[in-house]
Parts: C-alpha cells; sequence; structure tokens
C-alpha cells in the first residue's frame, strides 16, 4: 500500500462523480454475484486502506473543476392516441397528470471535467486498483444514454503531504469524523455515510465535509 493518485480520462460529459472507495466496492461486490439490496449486507474486500479505527477508507472525494455546465432533460410523453385506439368501451379517461400514465420532464445537470480528468487520492495497492478499474467504463449518472465515458484510467504513485490524502491544511478532502486530528475550526459539517456502501443513508452522520 502507498500514496497514489487516481485519474479517469473522460471523452465527454457526466453527471456526478463517484466515491473512488465506493466505486471498487461496486466492482467487488459484482465479482461475487452481489446485487445491492437483495440479502444480507456483506463487507467486501477493496484494494484501499482503511484509516487506524477502520471507520473509512483512506481516500479522497472526486476532486475535480467543472468546466462547462449544461441543463437536459428527460421525457416521457404517455401515448394517448394509442391509448385510445387500443382501449375498449370502459376506457373513459386517461389521466396524464399523474399515476403510471403521467407525462412527465425533468431536469438535470450534465457537467464537463477541466481538463476532461477526474482525480482521486488514496493509499493502497497500484497493482489490484488498476486491476479492478479496468473494468470501469463509466462513471455518473444516466449511463445507459452515454454519459460518464471513461476514456481511459491512470493510477500512479504521488508525493503525500501532512494528512494525505483525507485533509489538507486542515481542510476534510472527503466526509471525516468530527474527531478527527488536525481539522481547521471553520470546517463545514454536514451528515453523510462515511464507508460504503453510500446509498444506506440511515448510516448517516454528522461529519466535516469538504
Amino acid at each position: 500500500m502507498g500514496p497514489l493518485l487516481v485519474t479517469a480520462h473522460m471523452q465527454g460529459p457526466v453527471t456526478g462523480a463517484p466515491f473512488l472507495d465506493g466505486l471498487l466496492g461496486f466492482v467487488a461486490a459484482q465479482r461475487l454475484g452481489l446485487v445491492a439490496g437483495f440479502g444480507p449486507l456483506q463487507d467486501v474486500a477493496i484494494p484501499i486502506e482503511r484509516e487506524p479505527a477502520g471507520r473509512f477508507y483512506l481516500a479522497s472525494s472526486p476532486q475535480v473543476s467543472w468546466d462547462q455546465r449544461e441543463q437536459r432533460y428527460i421525457h416521457r410523453r404517455f401515448p394517448l392516441h394509442e391509448a385510445q385506439m387500443l382501449g375498449d368501451a370502459k376506457l373513459r379517461r386517461v389521466h396524464i397528470g399523474a399515476g403510471a400514465c403521467r407525462s412527465y420532464r425533468i431536469p438535470g445537470d450534465v457537467a464537463w471535467a477541466k481538463g476532461d480528468a477526474i482525480r482521486w487520492w488514496c493509499v493502497g495497492d497500484k497493482v489490484s486498483i488498476e486491476g479492478h478499474l479496468i473494468e470501469v467504463r463509466y462513471l455518473g449518472k444516466r449511463r445507459a444514454v452515454g454519459r460518464g465515458i471513461v476514456d481511459r484510467w491512470e493510477v500512479e504513485p504521488c508525493e503525500p503531504w501532512p494528512g494525505f490524502p483525507v485533509t489538507r491544511e486542515g481542510q476534510p478532502l472527503r466526509p471525516l469524523p468530527l474527531d478527527w486530528p488536525d481539522l481547521a475550526e471553520d470546517v463545514g459539517t454536514g451528515y453523510h455515510v462515511l464507508s460504503p456502501p453510500y446509498y444506506r443513508h440511515t448510516d448517516e452522520v454528522l461529519c466535516a465535509v469538504p
């Protein structure tokens, strides 16, 4: 295990960037045939070191500057004419404002990373992390419509600093317990899950956040 810089070189826009430990945990769970939400929760091993008390992995949040943003929409228009044609005499009304027949137009943001790069710092095993990430070709949400395409991954040793990889000059680079040493007095706080799986919102605790 050693200090590493992990970089995802992107091909285009992305909707959100995940935590590195969560991403590696997803790959490890897939290899074991585990599906989120089914069966008892299992602890899967990933090639990143845990902090001494074992509360979270020594990996930063995604570090990225967004160069450009654009609002796009998810549309669904109920096929009213087809329903009228296929419906029988009992079909009197189709309510397209609510329920299963509701039409919608939901806004959402896409963003382009500056330099087409999303980065994470971590303490981990370089070869094993590379072996996991080669299976990850997309990042973020709406991957099924082509967002978040990863052109290539780069995992390289880097020079650590005091607090690497979770703080820099007293500022958290990921959600941290409030008792974490060397945090600045003016850090922001919020509720967050400390360790994967991050979808378990019942595990949220008050943290120091970036």
